[in-house]
């Protein structure tokens, strides 16, 4: 990246990672668009670009992060509980391992392999966008019943958010659908699925970086720190408005938009 390249793609980042919208697939049709990235590219600098976004969350939730921490002593003498940090923590623990053991599979073998370039990556992230607008319109039409997490959510919410590495589904978008269809409300969904990401995302920047696959700079740090800046600025705000915003409707749109410019173009 370059310095512009870095603060637009920053800039990206801070505003729609906290909406259900594909940050990813979005700072990827950016890339390949205008500045000149394949698919395989675009993804780990996307990847690369969530770091400061995931500071951002850090400090927006440090209260449950410190919990969870400060709770770890007593979680791991056990007995543990299915209620509380302890049941947070399992719910984290077990989500994490699929999604990093799952989400590591999409990457080598799909991700690092097949490397669209031009109008098929273009489509290939339109229809991903799709399937999150219909995922999300689906999603809102459930009816809550229930407050806590079970271990059964923790699994699907694992698999769920592995696939999520494909740019185009969103993260937030679809694990917060998978827990408004077990019958949980937004805002637990939203917050849960934020705190989610957060060790998800860590393992991520890790992995790109024992891969090679950044190069790590003067620009990449500005990404950082601009992403991390502008995300802890809007995260409270944007948060709010994902809450109560069938964001459905303009995935489809933009996915539709995607798949038109490769015909018409």
């Amino acid at each position: 990246m370059d310095f512009v390249e870095a603060v637009v793609l920053a800039v990206i980042q801070g505003l729609t990672e906290w909406l259900p919208v594909s940050s990813e697939g979005i700072s990827s049709i950016v890339m390949m668009n205008f500045f000149n990235k394949t698919l395989s590219e675009a993804v780990f600098i996307s990847i690369w670009l969530h770091t400061g976004t995931l500071l951002a969350a850090v400090l927006y939730f440090w209260k449950d992060v410190k919990n969870i921490v400060r709770n770890l002593p007593k979680y791991v003498r056990g007995p543990r509980n299915t209620e509380g940090y302890s049941g947070l923590t399992t719910f984290l623990f077990v989500s994490t391992f699929l999604t990093a053991s799952i989400g590591f599979v999409i990457i080598l073998f799909g991700l690092n392999t097949i490397n669209f370039v031009g109008g098929s990556g273009m489509a290939f992230i339109g229809a991903l966008l799709i399937v999150t607008g219909l995922v999300q319109k689906f999603a809102r039409r459930s009816n809550v019943v229930s407050g806590g997490t079970r271990l059964s959510d923790a699994v699907l919410l694992g698999i769920v958010q592995a696939f999520s590495v494909l740019p185009g589904l969103s993260r937030s978008g679809i694990t917060t659908s998978a827990l408004l269809l077990r019958k949980h409300d937004a805002e637990y969904a939203l917050k849960l699925s934020f705190l989610m990401s957060i060790p998800v995302i860590l393992i991520g920047e890790i992995g790109i970086g024992l891969m090679n696959k950044i190069t790590f700079d003067v620009f990449s740090l500005v990404a950082i720190l601009v992403s991390f800046l502008l995300g802890l600025l809007t995260l409270g705000s944007l948060l709010k408005i994902a809450e109560r915003v069938n964001f459905g409707p303009f995935c489809i749109f933009l996915g539709a938009l995607s798949m038109l410019a490769v015909f018409v173009f």
